[in-house]
């Protein structure tokens, strides 16, 4: 996720999912892994002149921590080091993780995009990675995922990728489910699962 797209329609539904599906699963955390990229911001201009935006406004209108002081009996923790190598970063999320093994959470991955296409960038999960996160949270845990809208030719995408995080997870068919709001944001979706327990 860049701090670019913070705080949009996007976020009013991922945020009333998220802690919707914490209720729901009675978690105590939701975990945001926000394969966080920092944007640069244009500057402004007054009467000609350009000025950078001020640290203390983005820090206000693009912090991605901000969401951890929603008043709510859930708590937020975001993960947001710095994703640029694809190998040390799946090593610093296990390790994140590992350090919620006493409360049952909602593990949220916020890729830019979502899984991985046919051509992969760093604004895609790949399906390896999701595998690997999906492995390293406990039984209880909550796995959610992040997909946009992957084309605008009218053909069906939700379906399609469902599957495809379904065959990455090895889950049994049928078992990751969909959340979104068509109404706010029709062009994302979340795709959930709780990890079974033993």
């Amino acid at each position: 996720m860049r701090d670019k797209f913070y705080a949009d329609n996007r976020d009013l539904v991922k945020w009333a999912i998220l802690f919707r599906l914490a209720e729901i699963f009675q978690a105590k955390r939701i975990l945001q892994l926000a394969f966080y990229r920092q944007s640069e911001f244009p500057s402004v201009l007054i009467d000609g002149e350009s000025y950078q935006i001020l640290a203390e406004v983005l820090c206000h209108f693009r912090n991605l921590r901000t969401v951890e002081s929603i008043n709510s009996n859930i708590r937020v923790k975001v993960f947001d080091t710095l994703f640029m190598d694809r190998d040390s970063y799946l090593k610093a999320v296990i390790k994140f993780l590992s350090s919620f093994q006493n409360e049952r959470c909602v593990v949220f991955l916020d890729p830019d995009t979502g899984l991985e296409p046919q051509n992969p960038s760093l604004d895609h999960v790949l399906e390896v990675e999701a595998k690997d996160i999906w492995k390293a949270i406990k039984p209880g845990d909550v796995y959610v995922f992040y997909q946009h809208q992957t084309n605008r030719a009218g053909r069906p995408w939700i379906e399609p990728k469902r599957i495809q995080l379904e065959r990455a997870l090895e889950s049994p068919k049928n078992s990751i489910k969909v959340a979104h709001s068509p109404q706010i944001a029709r062009d994302v979706v979340f795709f959930y699962e709780q990890k079974p327990l033993k």
